[in-house]
């Protein structure tokens, strides 16, 4: 457990995933995994994908990335050995001895099944070894006679009645013999040295069991004896005082283990492992899948080294943006296009953020740059990042470097960016028996800028009658995400690619920040700013300003 995922590096991109960011994950785990063969690069994604992305991934069949919820490092992310257990029914003298072998203090106990039992430890023998001084009655805990047999490495001489467990009280026959007589009844055990004229008594009195020590040799009068009345007559190579201390060595671990067991299943995060861990009386916990069939365990020694998970992070740069556990994983690289947030990292990474329109450029000028064989479906998939984020290469954010990329790679592709583009352009643009939370959701992000907390949703749209008819639904929602999250402004930008003159805004909180950066009035939630815009070149850069001049105090 664990091997395989330590090798895995996560290529994921920003919560709420638009285009840029699936396809820029997709195409820079696949330039990774021809470049760097030390690990597995898997592309990821931070959010349910938008109707625009899984009509491109099916559009080029290729597979839908798997959704990473957390980059917290869980159980799973240890390299773990297969685990070694005691078995329920084994014998606590075997158990004992394996601990001694394997240099262990503790070890998880499985059924026959393999599902988890219980735990038991070195100090759980020493304390059954203590409360067996005196040892003198099974009834209530009866010895398996295979079990005893092995423990003794004895032999059985006679076992007519068949009998599988041995019970009830024990006498050690060191006393004389009317003595021992006297106290021996129906049913119970005697351990008994070279005394046969005793032994033949004992056993014509109905003993259960009788057990000779020193491997000394049984008299045939006393076999006879033994098999005409169903006593169980054993043969021990020990002294009577090994031989009892073997004896209640021979109990089943079932008996001594404890069933209160710290237990985890394979994605418990490493936090909490750590506590149970801590917290444990075994100072160990046990992994179990969820039929609660034994598949890891953990001690204090396996958690001594960091356990992370690694990423490389797209399409954006700041932990508001970024999927939960950031701050726990391993970043090996940024690969961007925005502007520098805040995410920091304990030693150097590759940081590679060009002011580009799309960081599906900035991946595919890296393949170009290496001179790897971009095969169709990814160029069409790093064609499409290019073609969202750019608005058909439209936007003020698009550069030369955007254009180049994009016609480099529909030739790769197979297809005409014209008409690829009409094609994308109608899917993304179907606000048709969507509601407004998933209108604003499917491209909403949240910045933190000059101290305040701001969500920026933006969304295209060619009928701007649906829009008005949507508006006090879109505000309603805005306004429920600006007192649920805290943010001091929530906005949506609405461009309509066919009238680039003018970007449309709704807004809730504090629209004074708008008012300021673009010099506008906002009436009833709404106003018209002067031009298409870039939310991450032109509208946040402006309010960023506009929250900068204004200072602490705001307006």
């Amino acid at each position: 457990m664990g091997n395989g995922s330590s090798k895995i590096v996560y290529v994921v991109g920003h919560t709420n995933p638009d285009t840029d960011s699936v396809c820029s994950a997709i195409g820079y785990a696949h330039f990774k995994n021809l470049t760097d063969k030390r690990f597995l690069f898997t592309p990821a994604r931070a959010g349910k994908i938008n109707e625009e992305t899984a009509f491109i991934l099916n559009r080029f069949s290729v597979p839908v990335p798997s959704e990473l919820e957390s980059l917290s490092a869980t159980v799973n992310d240890l390299s773990l050995k297969r685990p070694i257990a005691a078995n329920a029914r084994d014998s606590i003298q075997s158990l004992a001895v394996r601990m001694r072998d394997m240099g262990v203090r503790s070890l998880p106990v499985v059924d026959d099944a393999g599902r988890l039992a219980g735990m038991v430890g070195l100090k759980d023998i020493a304390r059954h070894y203590m409360d067996s001084v005196g040892f003198s009655d099974i009834t209530e805990s009866p010895i398996n006679l295979d079990i005893l047999i092995k423990t003794l490495d004895g032999h059985v001489v006679s076992n007519a009645g068949r009998t599988e467990y041995l019970s009830g009280r024990v006498h050690t026959a060191a006393m004389q013999k009317g003595t021992i007589l006297n106290k021996v009844r129906t049913g119970d055990i005697v351990i008994i040295g070279d005394q046969q004229d005793i032994l033949l008594d004992l056993v014509r009195m109905g003993c259960s069991a009788a057990i000779v020590t020193d491997g000394l040799p049984i008299a045939q009068e006393v076999a006879v004896a033994a098999h005409a009345g169903g006593t169980v007559l054993i043969s021990s190579p020990h002294t009577a005082f090994a031989t009892v201390q073997l004896m209640t060595m021979s109990e089943p671990v079932v008996g001594i283990m404890a069933r209160n067991v710290s237990q985890v299943g394979p994605y418990t995060p490493i936090s909490e492992l750590r506590k149970k861990v801590l917290e444990s009386d075994y100072r160990s916990a046990v992994v179990v899948d969820s039929d609660n069939r034994l598949i890891g365990f953990v001690t204090r020694t396996d958690l001594l080294a960091p356990v992370r998970k690694r990423a490389i992070l797209v399409d954006h740069n700041e932990i508001s943006q970024a999927v939960d556990g950031i701050e726990e994983a391993e970043i090996l690289e940024i690969i961007d296009h925005h502007r520098v947030g805040d995410i920091s990292t304990v030693a150097p990474i590759y940081v590679y953020n060009d002011p580009v329109g799309s960081t599906c450029t900035v991946v595919a000028n890296l393949m170009f740059l290496h001179q790897v064989q971009i095969p169709a479906e990814i160029a069409g998939v790093l064609l499409s990042g290019i073609l969202s984020d750019t608005l058909i290469l439209t936007l003020s954010t698009t550069t030369d470097k955007d254009r180049l990329a994009a016609e480099r790679l529909a030739e790769a592709a197979g297809v005409s960016i014209k008409e690829y583009g009409k094609e994308l352009l109608n899917e993304s643009i179907n606000v048709k028996n969507k509601t407004a939370s998933e209108l604003i959701a499917a491209d909403f992000k949240e910045f933190i800028i000059a101290g305040r907390k701001l969500g920026i949703s933006q969304m295209m749209v060619l009928d701007c009658e649906q829009i008005d008819l949507l508006e006090k639904d879109l505000l309603d929602e805005l306004e429920r995400l600006r007192v649920t999250n805290g943010y001091s402004l929530a906005a949506l930008l609405i461009t309509n690619p066919l009238i680039a003159t003018y970007e449309r805004v709704l807004l809730k909180g504090e629209t004074w920040i708008v008012e300021k950066a673009f010099d506008v009035k906002v009436e009833e939630g709404t106003c018209t700013l002067p031009r298409v815009m870039s939310r991450k070149k032109d509208f946040i850069p402006a309010i960023g300003l506009a929250l900068s001049m204004a200072g602490p105090g705001g307006a």
